[in-house]
């Protein structure tokens, strides 16, 4: 009998710990991170701080504009023996936590219909080790966090973004990335079924990218993103309704409350690298 009640004992006590943890899991995956406050900001600060971010993007699809015209001119100069035009030179671009905020709140709501009904209410919180980013999750009716850390890294001489995927949470509970796998799958296996193809169609010219080299280069990213790799720290910006200009980071820094960017044009150098980096198949991982 002693070892019946002995036995009782432990799994009444395994019990109290199971409904403890459920309950305390609850509470936390509704509570909302102390940071997450959307409705902080009005309708009008807002959109002035989607116009500061917007005014900033367009000083560099400015530089990227110069440096494909400069790019272009230049190899017509080669061409017929005349000098080239000055470098253009990189530029430097801070990003608060509210400009990043309003520009992706009023980017919802433009595009609503595709992208309003899975998350609304986006926030970025930023400090001097990781970009934090919230939203409510429509499909969960929750709240999801993700916590990112970004760095430059030399690899073999060569830049690479490393965009660390620190961290999951629902509310304030931190989640496995185990429990979210399923989901993740789903979108590398998306990605992964029509990256060759745009890898195939990709080109790289001094007036811009096509719109497969974009779309295989952001799944690129993504995918890497997903699977903690580096990546090339590469970004296209729209000089025109056809042109998606390629643009490389070099650094990237934190601050309480922003983020700051050096971003070069690329030379033809570096074109050569993207262009061979967008083309290298990926390795495929097992399921």
């Amino acid at each position: 009998m002693k070892w019946i009640k002995r036995t009782l004992k432990i799994l009444l006590v395994l019990l109290a710990f199971c409904v403890a943890f459920l309950v305390t899991s609850y509470v936390l995956s509704r509570k909302s991170p102390k940071w997450y406050r959307p409705a902080a900001m009005s309708r009008a600060q807002i959109d002035a701080a989607a116009n500061s971010a917007m005014r900033k993007f367009v000083k560099i699809c400015n530089m990227a504009d110069d440096a494909a015209a400069t790019d272009t001119s230049r190899e017509w100069r080669k061409q017929n023996g005349a000098a080239t035009k000055p470098k253009v030179l990189p530029v430097e671009i801070t990003f608060t936590q509210e400009e990043l905020t309003g520009f992706l709140a009023q980017w919802i709501e433009q595009d609503s219909e595709k992208v309003e009904r899975y998350i609304h209410e986006p926030q970025f919180y930023i400090d001097a080790k990781e970009i934090k980013f919230a939203c409510q999750v429509k499909e969960l009716d929750q709240i999801g966090v993700l916590r990112l850390k970004p760095q430059i890294l030399q690899i073999d001489g060569i830049d690479h973004l490393q965009l660390e995927l620190v961290g999951i949470s629902a509310g304030s509970m931190p989640l496995p990335e185990a429990m979210v796998k399923g989901k993740l799958k789903k979108i590398e296996a998306s990605l992964e079924a029509n990256l060759p193809d745009w890898q195939k169609r990709a080109t790289l010219r001094p007036e811009g990218a096509n719109a497969d080299a974009v779309r295989a280069a952001m799944s690129k990213m993504l995918l890497q993103i997903l699977r903690h790799e580096p990546s090339l720290p590469i970004l296209f910006v729209p000089t025109d309704l056809q042109n998606r200009v390629p643009v490389k980071i070099t650094s990237v820094s934190l601050q309480t409350g922003s983020v700051t960017f050096h971003i070069h044009p690329l030379n033809e150098e570096d074109r050569k690298i993207a262009l061979e980096s967008i083309k290298k198949p990926m390795v495929t991982v097992p399921k």
